[in-house]
């Protein structure tokens, strides 16, 4: 019999949450007709005739989302792994993972929007994704704020 205490495989935490998120934004931005590889682009020769240009986007916008995601995961990860009962002297070191985590999903929010703009996402995808950000930057904020009212006095 489990403890209504611990934790179902299936239950949202903030680290199951933050690894779903990665997850989400690994398999959209692998979707080459979201996310394509190459972007095309016009340029002019010196003589004024214009030529087509295809630009690989290994360090754009797709790559800063992919980075973003897996740091949140990296960070709420190890926050959760500080355990304050058997190691109290590393309370702020927790605490600002789980600070940096929140502050790393609104730029994570910020950076949807602009793939809204410069991507081929759907209304429907863009507001669901945003939304599972913004859920996940909560839940990380209630940990946070539940941890600094638990171990104020460590």
């Amino acid at each position: 019999m489990q403890n209504s205490n611990q934790h179902r495989p299936n239950d949202f935490t903030p680290v199951t949450g933050a690894m779903d998120l990665a997850d989400y934004v690994i398999n959209i931005t692998d979707n080459i007709n979201n996310f394509p590889d190459f972007i095309r682009t016009e340029r002019k020769n010196p003589d004024g005739t214009i030529y087509e240009v295809f630009i690989q986007r290994q360090d754009s916008l797709t790559q800063i989302v992919r980075d973003q995601t897996l740091r949140i995961f990296l960070l709420t990860f190890s926050a959760n792994e500080i355990n304050l009962t058997r190691e109290p002297w590393r309370k702020a070191e927790r605490l600002e993972k789980q600070a940096d985590a929140i502050r790393l999903c609104g730029e994570h929010i910020a950076a949807i929007q602009l793939c809204r703009k410069h991507f081929h996402l759907s209304k429907k995808r863009n507001k669901h994704w945003t939304n599972k950000a913004k859920e996940l930057r909560a839940a990380i904020a209630g940990w946070h704020d539940s941890d600094k009212d638990r171990y104020k006095n460590i």
